[in-house]
């Protein structure tokens, strides 16, 4: 069973008032022109039936992949294409054949929410079918139900062997602020002004979720905070880079290939020798100690 909705991964560090800051000369947003996903956000008599229907007489492209998942293209964009550790802000709906609609940005409010592809912020049936994507798509992607969340669904929400229905429109490709020896690093939120006691050492604390290509939430540190004193070797390579700069209220999203990372040894049963990993990571304070 991989993670829940990355959704509430995200929601796990803050309420969400943040948007995704970024360069925008990097954003090249490119939206699709079709119908909205707003026309799925009702719950109105007969929303059900507007999300079974939805794509009738719009689908402009259709494709099956080998591992059943079915890609239907209501526009097609002409953007970048998509590997895996590179990042997509898409806006989203994940439904149910039944009609009901399980998740989405609009449920926070926001236009669009930021998805690296290919390290499990969702179930394995997202990063086989991004990799088929490209800027401008607007897309219904059937995924299977062992693609999806499997035997165990969702308590309450999603029941067992369920097939998903994600609708989503590919806004952007946004480049890392950082893209250098073995460290991929997106900055989603700025962080307060610090000025360190000259007579001190900079502590950090940080909170954060790391996710591999085949496992998600394979290391959970939330809610007791790591602590990093600059100097120190209590941390992967990667991380104690960019803690060394930290501010309180940054939130990133990392990928460390495995030199930067746990290297050839892993991490216990969470990490595999020589895999690299994301992170999603908050800097929750900073001070100066003795």
């Amino acid at each position: 069973m991989r993670s829940l909705l990355f959704l509430s991964l995200l929601l796990t560090f803050s309420a969400c008032n943040d948007t995704p800051k970024t360069n925008t000369k990097n954003k090249n947003i490119v939206k699709a022109n079709a119908q909205d996903l707003t026309n799925l956000d009702t719950s109105a008599a007969g929303s059900k039936q507007n999300l079974i229907n939805f794509e009738k007489g719009k689908i402009a492209m259709r494709k099956k992949l080998s591992s059943g998942i079915v890609l239907k293209w209501i526009e097609r964009g002409s953007g970048p294409d998509f590997k895996n550790g590179e990042m997509a802000l898409i806006d989203y709906r994940l439904g149910t054949p039944d009609g009901r609609i399980i998740d989405g940005n609009n449920r926070i409010d926001l236009p669009f929410l930021p998805f690296v592809v290919g390290y499990s912020m969702q179930t394995p049936g997202w990063d086989l079918a991004f990799t088929h994507l490209r800027v401008g798509d607007f897309v219904k992607i059937e995924i299977p139900a062992n693609l999806a969340f499997g035997s165990k669904g969702i308590k309450d929400i999603l029941a067992p062997n369920t097939p998903n229905w994600l609708f989503v429109k590919v806004l952007s490709k946004i480049k890392p602020s950082i893209d250098d020896n073995g460290i991929r690093a997106w900055k989603l939120a700025e962080g307060k002004p610090f000025e360190l006691d000259p007579e001190g050492v900079k502590e950090v604390a940080y909170e954060f979720v790391a996710s591999t290509p085949n496992k998600a939430n394979a290391i959970v540190a939330r809610k007791f905070p790591q602590r990093f004193v600059i100097g120190q070797k209590t941390t992967v390579p990667g991380l104690r880079k960019i803690l060394k700069n930290a501010l309180e209220g940054e939130r990133y999203y990392l990928i460390l290939q495995p030199e930067q990372a746990y290297g050839k040894k892993g991490y216990g049963q969470s990490i595999a020798p020589n895999e690299p990993v994301f992170f999603l990571m908050d800097i929750v304070g900073v001070r100066t100690i003795s």
